[in-house]
């Protein structure tokens, strides 16, 4: 998107290389126009930034729009969606709305991929987006130039002509699911019966009487697994960590550790077992990408880590460049909020870090997290601790804090709650919820 700035003072403070600048009229290109890129659009025009944003596709939403369509689309380009028939949401929708904007409809918190899509849709309406949205143009290139700006070269699909547009400032809010991780496995290639991701699945009904390997069991897995149950009496449910209880999954999905070997009409497991096996759905999420990017903006990507974020947000190299919703196991809509309005913080000089600084607390960080024993390949697993990450781009940026209750209902889901999708909440206030179909008690 572009927006733009104009605040009458010049900060004096030297960052890498250029005048940190708190200006009035600052033009900010927004990539992609799903939840975080709208986000972006609303509190940047909120911002007195005057704001474009660029879609690839004719919708909002991103992720979220449901097509039968899978591979690519009209214009050669991989369709950007995980949606299926049957999705409802993992977690309660009081957690997947933005903090100031709440879903008025339905009543149930576990809500389907439709009502998402028009909550999103209304978020868009009631703050007048539509019309900052250019829809059909592709991001082919961004490169960095002089005093922290950006040049953004633009393809319209329909059109297929080409233009370079310049920015003070970029949001990228391409999402996470636009390129599956495919696992190999030995002889697999020899497998004589289908193999396709779940970024592939669209109806559980293309299964039915088929005997079906699920393989990942996060909750698109259980979800897809449970789905396909309900048309065939042969699933089975590969899975690498254990298993919890309270996931709820069905009695008569069989499941299986890891996977041995492939044969032309069967699959051998670490345990000895032996299936034969008709389809295999591999849930086993995405990569990180962002082919756009020149090489000059000096982003990298090492095992699933986005090098080099300041908090996860702010291109270390070029801090002109934010980066919305890379972290994952997360209630994102309420973190693109928070990390958008940390980036505005940053843009109008609030947060005066020089680059070597922000690396320093940057590897403070992974630091901390390697002595807890966690993987660089979970650089951006938040989990139960996003509550006090979200605390710390309040207080890092002195910009409003997320309210409590929201990290308290996902606790609550994942905890005591776990695997149970017929309880609803309601927030009351900054601090407690209340779950309205089950005793009603604050919490």
């Amino acid at each position: 998107m572009i927006c733009n700035i104009t605040l009458n003072i010049f900060c004096n403070h030297l960052h890498n290389g250029f005048k940190t600048r708190k200006v009035y009229d600052m033009k900010i290109g927004i990539i992609g126009a799903g939840a975080a890129g709208l986000a972006a659009l609303r509190h940047s025009r909120d911002a007195h930034h005057d704001c474009e944003i660029f879609e690839k596709t004719g919708l909002i939403g991103g992720t979220w729009n449901y097509t039968d369509r899978t591979g690519k689309d009209e214009f050669g380009l991989p369709i950007h969606t995980a949606m299926y028939k049957g999705l409802r949401t993992n977690i309660p929708k009081e957690i997947m709305q933005f903090e100031d904007f709440a879903f008025q409809t339905p009543e149930d918190s576990y809500v389907k991929q439709s009502d998402v899509l028009k909550y999103i849709n209304d978020f868009a309406t009631h703050f007048n987006l539509l019309p900052h949205i250019k829809f059909f143009k592709n991001i082919t290139k961004i490169c960095p130039l002089e005093k922290g700006r950006w040049s953004v070269e633009v393809r319209d699909l329909k059109l297929k002509s080409l233009e370079i547009k310049e920015f003070d400032a970029i949001f990228v809010c391409v999402g996470n699911y636009s390129v599956p991780s495919m696992p190999t496995f030995p002889g697999i290639e020899n497998f004589q019966g289908t193999a396709i991701h779940s970024c592939c699945f669209r109806n559980a009904d293309n299964f039915k009487n088929r005997k079906v390997l699920i393989v990942g069991s996060g909750p698109s897995g259980r979800d897809i697994a449970t789905l396909i149950q309900e048309v065939s009496e042969n699933v089975i449910l590969c899975h690498r960590s254990p298993l919890n209880p309270k996931d709820m999954i069905p009695t008569n999905i069989k499941k299986k550790p890891e996977i041995q070997k492939f044969k032309e009409h069967s699959v051998v497991f670490k345990d000895g077992s032996e299936e034969i096996i008709d389809d295999v759905i591999f849930c086993t999420g995405y990569l990180y990408s962002y082919p756009f990017l020149s090489n000059d903006c000096e982003i990298k990507i090492e095992n699933r880590w986005v090098k080099y974020l300041y908090k996860q947000v702010i291109n270390i190299n070029h801090p002109t460049m934010a980066f919305i919703g890379v972290p994952f196991g997360i209630f994102p809509f309420v973190i693109f909020g928070v990390q958008i309005r940390f980036f505005l913080a940053y843009l109008a000089g609030k947060l005066l870090k020089s680059k070597e600084k922000m690396m320093e607390d940057l590897l403070i960080y992974m630091n901390k997290r390697k002595e807890l024993g966690i993987p660089d390949t979970k650089a951006h697993f938040l989990g139960v601790t996003q509550g006090e990450y979200m605390d710390d781009l309040a207080e890092t940026a002195n910009i409003k804090k997320v309210p409590d209750v929201f990290i308290k209902i996902y606790k609550y889901v994942h905890g005591e709650g776990k695997g149970n999708r017929n309880l609803s909440f309601k927030i009351i206030n900054n601090n407690e919820f209340k779950i309205v179909n089950q005793n009603a008690e604050l919490l």
